[in-house]
């Protein structure tokens, strides 16, 4: 019997499952944290407002660590600038380098989402259990790799 011809339980479809999941993951967000304090904040955001931290971090830095180009993640910045959640300066150990940081609200709401981040995977705990989340996070984690490392390898035909 080819591939084609298994039967598949489309309950567990794992692109469906990935789906579903990001999209309620994102409504929750959207409901719970961003609209709540900062209505010009979205989702699209968290990424990268979340990857600042309270060191702060180089554009370059941040672009490199979530793996987007530099210009999306100066898009990205500039609208967090503009609704006052992060700034931004010239490194002062290298002039090339722009330096990102929290506002003060900016930190705060960092906090507050870290906070109900923390809760919501108290929950998710709860729900299945500590050795299913931990082994539920590491799957995750090994199947991002696997994409980062097939992405790196494509080339054009």
């Amino acid at each position: 019997m080819g591939a084609a011809e298994k039967n598949i339980d489309a309950s567990k479809v794992c692109f469906k499952l990935i789906y579903l999941l990001k999209r309620l993951n994102d409504t929750w967000l959207s409901n719970k944290l961003c609209h709540a304090h900062h209505c010009d904040f979205n989702t699209s955001h968290m990424p990268l407002f979340m990857s600042i931290g309270t060191d702060g971090m180089s554009n370059n830095q941040l672009a490199a660590q979530i793996n987007v180009t530099k210009q999306a993640a100066s898009k990205t910045i500039k609208e967090l600038e503009k609704i006052g959640l992060v700034r931004s300066e010239r490194s002062s150990s290298d002039a090339r380098a722009v330096m990102l940081y929290y506002t003060p609200a900016g930190e705060e709401f960092y906090f507050h989402i870290k906070n109900q981040v923390i809760e919501q995977e108290e929950r998710y705990k709860k729900l299945v259990g500590q050795k299913n989340y931990d082994t539920a996070m590491e799957v995750l984690q090994k199947m991002i790799a696997y994409h980062e490392e097939q992405n790196g390898k494509l080339t054009v035909v």
